[in-house]
Formats: C-alpha cells, sequence, structure tokens
C-alpha cells in the first residue's frame, strides 16, 4: 500500500541539490537537509510544529521529501528560526514505513541555521 502521496504545504518553500547552497540559510528561513546514505529509494515526511492550542495551529510547515538512492535534497523552509518540534516518518521505496520519531529544534543563533539528518542504510533516520 502506497503512503500518502501529497501533503500540503502551509509554508513556501524552495529546492536546491545539497551542497549547492553552502552552510548558510537564505532569507533567516531553516534550511532542511536530507542525505540518503541507503542504495534504495526513501520518502520522508516531515512536519513542523511550534506553539499552538491543537496540533493543526501549531503546524507551521510539513513537507514530503522524494530521494534517490544514495540522494540527498536541501529545502529552504521559510520558517524563522525558533524552537520547534519535529516529527519524521521514512519510507523506504514510497511504501514500507522503516522509522518514524521526533527531534526538538533549538536554533544556535549564528546564521546557520541549518537542521539535516541521514538514512541510513536500516532505513533508521538519524540527526547530524
Amino acid at each position: 500500500m502506497k503512503r500518502r502521496q501529497a501533503i500540503t504545504t502551509t509554508v513556501g518553500l524552495s529546492i536546491g541539490l545539497a551542497g549547492c547552497s553552502g552552510n548558510q540559510s537564505r532569507d533567516g528561513g531553516v534550511e532542511l537537509t536530507i542525505y540518503n546514505q541507503a542504495a534504495v529509494p526513501y520518502s520522508v515526511d516531515v512536519e513542523v510544529f511550534g506553539d499552538g492550542p491543537s496540533e493543526s495551529e501549531a503546524r507551521v510547515y510539513d513537507t514530503a521529501v522524494d530521494l534517490a538512492a544514495g540522494g540527498a535534497q536541501t529545502r529552504e523552509a521559510a520558517i524563522e528560526p525558533k524552537r520547534y518540534l519535529i516529527r519524521y516518518h521514512a519510507y523506504e521505496d514510497n511504501s514500507r514505513l522503516t522509522d518514524e520519531d521526533h527531534v526538538h529544534y533549538i536554533p544556535d543563533g549564528d546564521g546557520t541555521e541549518n537542521l539535516a539528518f541521514d538514512i541510513q542504510e536500516t532505513g533508521e533516520v538519524t540527526r547530524r
């Protein structure tokens, strides 16, 4: 059974190739990069939550990232650097859930606001 094919993006974003944009975030947004270390393609659903009285009101950004085997993608999320809860779900070959979890994002304040993940050969997602 295929996973959900589309996620509504509530905040604008632009797509680039990893390494092309450097480490510096543009326009003050937080840069999200996912590296696929596995030999098979993966899809990763990412949701970013700030403060809010309900889950839907707290969601400030969501996206689905499709990665070729050994590939990487960088997305500039137009969200301001502040504290967030980041949820993710990783799907091997766009179908089999291999990992789901969350991380807490706290900006470092030096103007290089990055959040990077690796998809390991096992399908586990780790934060860089």
